[in-house]
C-alpha cells in the first residue's frame, strides 16, 4: 500500500523517515477503520471441452479490518470499546485529506545530498518521541 503511495522514490534522509513515520499513523487508522475490503470467498476454475478456461470468483461484503476482527470476535470488549469510540471521534474526510498533506510535505522534503550519509537508525533512536 505505501508504494501504491509513494512509488518507488527513495526515501533516505532522517526527516523523510520522520514524515513516512507519522504518514503510517494515519494510514493505519484510515485504512483499519473505514476502508471496507472485499475477500476472495470462492474461486472455480470452469474447464468446457475445446474452450477456453474460465475463473470464477465470488466476493464476500465488503467490511473494514476493524469489523472482521469484531466479527471474529477476535478483541477484547474494552479494547473493542475503545477502538469503537476512537473511530467515531474521527472523521475519515479530514483523515484522508490529512494523509494527502503528509504525501505533499514527503514529496517536498529534499533528497540526501550526494556524497552525504546519514545514519537514520541513530537520528530516529535519540530523537525524543512525541
Amino acid at each position: 500500500m505505501v508504494r501504491a503511495y509513494l512509488g518507488h522514490e527513495r526515501l533516505d534522509t532522517a526527516a523523510q523517515t520522520q514524515a513516512l513515520n507519522a504518514l503510517y499513523d494515519q494510514m493505519w487508522l484510515y485504512y483499519n477503520l473505514f476502508q471496507p475490503v472485499m475477500r476472495l470467498a470462492e474461486k472455480i476454475v470452469i474447464r468446457e471441452k475445446g474452450q477456453i478456461s474460465r475463473v470464477r470468483r465470488r466476493f464476500d461484503t465488503a467490511q473494514t479490518p476493524f469489523d472482521r476482527l469484531c466479527a471474529a470476535g477476535g478483541i477484547q470488549n474494552e479494547r473493542h470499546e475503545e477502538l469503537t469510540h476512537f473511530r467515531e471521534m474521527i472523521n475519515p474526510r479530514q483523515l484522508k485529506r490529512e494523509i494527502y498533506d503528509s504525501l505533499h510535505r514527503i514529496f517536498m522534503l529534499p533528497n540526501a545530498a550526494p556524497g552525504v550519509t546519514e545514519d537514520v537508525y541513530l537520528t530516529l533512536c535519540a530523537a525524543p518521541v512525541p
